[in-house]
């Protein structure tokens, strides 16, 4: 953790700076997303998505669309996250995780208020719809990318690191398909999610790095 008052407040203003980027980025990109242009061809991408979609296939994605709930999210940070704080003797990967959940939940609150987007009708959606953004998709982006950075950043080997980020590509790409699929999200809540769940990763990299030994924050000021 930072030792003085200046890497405190080193870090501080990242999270701020990161923070204020991330809601006016997303509610901008919101805003856009609520033309007319954008919205007829996502409508008739969740129409055909809903037409010809397969009750098998709906049953085996519902187990997918969870990954991005918090039960998933909580277990895999407590339970991945406690074990590199241990190895590592620091408590700081559990706060990022922690604290980028937190910041998920805080900012979407926000952007739902700011944005007003709508959601699918229940008819349509299997399990219950959401609206912009995603925030399972976020989640899933946020968590288990900080995850994915925190078990590779000492790695050498670029093969491992290639198999932990293929995997958190999947994951993603697996649990927001899902959402579209079941007919739970309109196409452009998911990709905002995505696009939301990066920047707070982003920010969430860039503390890590701040607080890490050596990192910006550990250093004398010059």
């Amino acid at each position: 953790m930072p030792r003085s008052g200046s890497s405190t407040g080193a870090v501080l203003r990242t999270i701020a700076a990161g923070g204020a980027t991330t809601l006016l980025t997303t509610w901008a990109v919101g805003k856009l997303l609520q033309h007319d242009r954008v919205i007829e061809p996502s409508r008739r991408l969740y129409d055909y998505c809903v037409k010809h979609r397969s009750a098998t296939l709906a049953r085996r994605l519902e187990p997918v669309t969870t990954i991005g709930g918090y039960s998933v999210i909580g277990s895999f940070s407590l339970l991945v996250g406690g074990m590199i704080a241990y190895q590592r003797r620091s408590w700081a990967p559990l706060q990022l995780l922690v604290g980028g959940a937190a910041a998920e939940v805080a900012l979407q609150k926000a952007l739902k208020r700011l944005v007003k987007g709508t959601k699918p009708a229940q008819e349509t959606s299997i399990g219950p719809p959401g609206d912009y953004p995603s925030g399972g998709a976020a989640r899933t982006v946020i968590t288990f990318g900080m995850l994915a950075h925190l078990l590779t950043r000492e790695w050498d080997s670029p093969a491992e690191r290639l198999a932990v980020w293929s995997i958190l590509a999947g994951l993603v790409a697996g649990q927001g398909g899902s959402r579209l699929y079941l007919g739970r999200h309109w196409p452009e809540d998911v990709l905002a999610g995505w696009l939301f769940g990066a920047l707070i990763l982003g920010t969430l990299v860039r503390v890590e790095g701040q607080l890490a030994p050596g990192g910006g924050a550990g250093r004398p000021g010059r």
